[in-house]
């Protein structure tokens, strides 16, 4: 499917939750496999916000953390 994500006027369901209830949705989507454009469209809401960056850091810091 080569359908490109493009934020309406009026906020989507997923522009209007907080950034930790997207983050909870992104990783539940990633642990069970859905589709790879839903995951794509979580991913552009988490960029818009500049939080995706700030998932990768927080994932490394982590590991980090563990090893």
């Amino acid at each position: 499917m080569n359908y490109q994500f493009h934020p309406s006027p009026r906020p989507s369901s997923l522009e209007l939750l907080t950034d930790e209830q997207l983050f909870n949705i992104y990783e539940l989507a990633v642990q069970a496999k859905a589709s790879s454009d839903f995951i794509q469209i979580i991913e552009t809401v988490l960029s818009g916000r500049n939080l995706l960056n700030l998932e990768e850091q927080a994932e490394n810091l982590s590991y980090r953390e563990k090893e």
